[in-house]
């Protein structure tokens, strides 16, 4: 299972670059957005492409519908890339917990390398 924890403000820095270079917009720390999978899956895909097909979420503003999205994510495509995340921190996730989805996207981003070597 994957260790989320708060990043420092030199992670945080790091990420944002990332996150630049990748052309995502650095808008989603907005806990609106975040608190529903879909919004990170599509992240994802941006980050590695056909990770996950994304029809499978919709879009909830409910904590108990975010929250099932959540666990969808996490069961097929966190999981498979070895970044499996505890229900403690689904529930996080759900609540739109900026600090635990910047350390799920830096987890990506540290993953990144390997990725693409599998790729090859």
């Amino acid at each position: 299972m994957s260790n989320i924890r708060n990043l420092s403000a030199e992670e945080r820095v790091v990420l944002d670059r990332w996150l630049q270079r990748k052309g995502i917009q650095l808008t989603y720390r907005n806990a609106e957005q975040l608190c529903d999978a879909l919004q990170v899956a599509r992240m994802f895909n941006i980050i590695q492409p056909g990770l996950e097909d994304l029809s499978s979420y919709s879009p909830f503003l409910s904590l108990p519908l975010n929250f099932l999205n959540w666990q969808i994510f996490n069961h097929r495509v966190l999981r498979k890339l070895d970044m499996g995340v505890s229900m403690g921190d689904l529930e996080k996730l759900a609540l739109g917990c900026t600090e635990t989805v910047d350390a799920l996207l830096f987890n990506l981003m540290a993953k990144e390398s390997s990725l693409k070597k599998k790729e090859d």
